[in-house]
């Protein structure tokens, strides 16, 4: 196994610090072990049933706090049939703890005793706890507007948490200052293990829907990683013949940030940055995705659609989802609002994934 850049093709070893290739480009890990359906430990009913499946160094000791194999409830939207995927219900409360303890098991592996990372809240918790279960000290530069509630439990952990103001985007050029001056940086975004920990959804839905693959994924879509993550796995399934075909991924934004739905919507093969405007659904407040071109790539493989919503849909499918008994932040609500819009194209009971806990942000 060996890490290979996107751009130019370079290889480097598989080494969980390094976050980019020199050119700039990012890195995808050539050569990981795929799905192998003998390999699956049925005795452990977490993400780490498939470990054999996930590119770690031999002996390396998972770092875990129960993460994976989370609920899929059956439920309803406007006469529609479809599956929840209960993420937020994961230890820290959203999908992050996936790719989350996948890079922390592989920085404990490597000797890494302190990591940095940037985040507007549920990255950055997923990383402290995981790094305070792992026993390494951890710094995570937030946007100074995040929910306070986030910023409390990061700091719970034990991590230090830097607020920094601006956009979203100071938070990120905070961190690599920091990891320019030597820091190893824990990133959830440009780091090719958190995928891989993402994939394994992909595989817990189709063995919770009976050995077969949804007709399609709703998600939340900022930088990308959780639908590359489920491309990915679901990809690996084709290869060894258990589905048929890949599901159609749908992924959602909000409006008022939503440079991968503009990218859709001109039929453009890469991403343009955008202006990273206000929006409810903080956690897909992204202007510049570098993952952007595999995003749309992913997507049109598929035979899905990007698409962007406003914020008055997001917050009524929050309440309405809260309701119906899951209370989930407004990025998690933003797929469910997606279904009006969708309805056509999805098929006979899609899959939504919820991402994160209502707990965590404050009252809407």
């Amino acid at each position: 196994m060996n890490l290979q850049c996107s751009d130019c093709a370079h290889t480097w070893p598989l080494d969980p610090t390094r976050c980019c290739c020199d050119c700039g480009g990012v890195l995808e890990i050539a050569g990981a072990p795929s799905f192998d359906l003998t390999r699956v430990d049925e005795r452990d009913y977490t993400l780490w049933r498939y470990q054999a499946a996930l590119p770690l160094p031999d002996g390396a000791a998972p770092v875990t706090l129960g993460e994976g194999w989370t609920p899929l409830v059956a439920a309803e939207w406007d006469g529609q049939p479809l599956y929840l995927k209960a993420e937020h219900l994961n230890p820290t409360g959203s999908f992050k703890d996936r790719g989350a303890a996948m890079l922390v098991t592989a920085l404990k592996a490597a000797g890494v005793q302190e990591v940095v990372e940037d985040s507007s809240g549920n990255a950055g918790a997923a990383l402290a706890a995981y790094a305070a279960r792992a026993g390494l000290c951890a710094t995570v530069y937030v946007p100074a507007h995040a929910s306070p509630v986030k910023q409390a439990q990061i700091a719970a952990y034990g991590a230090r948490v830097v607020p920094v103001p601006g956009p979203r985007s100071e938070a990120a050029c905070a961190v690599r200052r920091a990891a320019g001056e030597g820091a190893v940086y824990a990133s959830h975004v440009y780091s090719p293990f958190v995928q891989q920990g993402m994939k394994t959804i992909a595989f817990e839905l189709w063995e919770q829907l009976g050995g077969r693959a949804p007709e399609s994924v709703v998600a939340p879509l900022g930088h990308g990683g959780l639908l590359l993550g489920l491309h990915r796995g679901f990809g690996e399934l084709l290869a060894v013949g258990l589905i048929e075909r890949l599901p159609s991924l749908f992924g959602v934004q909000a409006q008022p940030c939503a440079p991968l739905a503009c990218a859709w919507e001109r039929g453009a093969a890469d991403v343009e940055p955008v202006e990273e405007g206000e929006t409810v659904a903080e956690g897909v407040r992204i202007a510049a995705p570098p993952w952007g071109r595999a995003v749309l790539v992913a997507v049109r493989a598929s035979g899905g659609v990007v698409l962007a919503l406003r914020d008055e849909e997001t917050l009524a499918a929050q309440r309405e989802l809260a309701q119906r008994g899951f209370y989930v932040e407004p990025t998690s609500a933003l797929a469910v609002a997606a279904l009006d819009h969708l309805r056509d194209r999805l098929g006979d009971v899609p899959v939504v994934v919820l991402t994160g806990s209502g707990f965590k942000t404050m009252k809407q």
